[in-house]
């Protein structure tokens, strides 16, 4: 499961690309990257992206767990944000029904866990270099966030949305990266231990 998260992030880029250049979508425009759902040659892309990704981050979520020391805070940061990644692939945006608020709601959702999850990683790791490096990646993940801020208040919304991912997508990378090795189990069995002819003997030794 090492590899997952590399995979989703993969997933991701691919496909969401893939809608921007079908659809002409413009990256420095008002509306969000949401609107592909409701673009037909981009919808499906757009949707089947982000749910397959969300099933690929849960999995790495697993990995995750089993690597590092990582508390339930973390877990559940990262869950509820796939959680909310899937419904907001499956229900799109647009009009004024329940389903586009449902959409709005589990963006904000996702948005807010990335942050949360990378802060709560970083705490969760021992003192050192490898905690400080986490802060940092944490600590880049906040001022994208800052700057998407500022975008969409200026009025470019896709960009607002791609730099907090891009940030988040450079933290699973690395993760994956330094991931430690698995540690060897400890000896055990018959095999491992002396024959009782082999103590006997060394026990009879001068």
């Amino acid at each position: 499961m090492r590899w997952t998260g590399v995979a989703a992030v993969a997933v991701l880029w691919s496909t969401q690309a893939l809608a921007i250049v079908v659809t002409g979508f413009d990256l420095v425009g008002p509306r969000p990257l949401s609107e592909l759902a409701n673009r037909p040659s981009g919808a499906l892309l757009f949707s089947a992206g982000l749910v397959v990704a969300a099933v690929l981050f849960l999995a790495f979520l697993g990995f995750l767990r089993q690597a590092y020391p990582v508390g339930r805070a973390f877990a559940a940061a990262m869950a509820i944000g796939m959680v909310g990644q899937t419904v907001a692939g499956i229900l799109p945006i647009g009009g004024d029904g329940w389903v586009s608020r449902v959409h709005v709601i589990s963006a904000l959702v996702l948005g807010a866990s990335i942050p949360v999850l990378m802060g709560c990683f970083a705490a969760d790791q021992a003192p050192g270099a490898w905690r400080v490096r986490c802060w940092q990646l944490f600590g880049l993940e906040a001022a994208a966030c800052g700057v998407g801020i500022v975008l969409s208040q200026a009025h470019i919304a896709p960009v607002a949305e791609i730099l907090p991912a891009t940030a988040f997508h450079l933290w699973v990378v690395v993760v994956t990266l330094a991931a430690p090795p698995p540690q060897p189990r400890p000896a055990g069995g018959a095999a491992d231990q002396p024959s009782t002819v082999s103590r006997v003997a060394r026990m009879s030794s001068p």
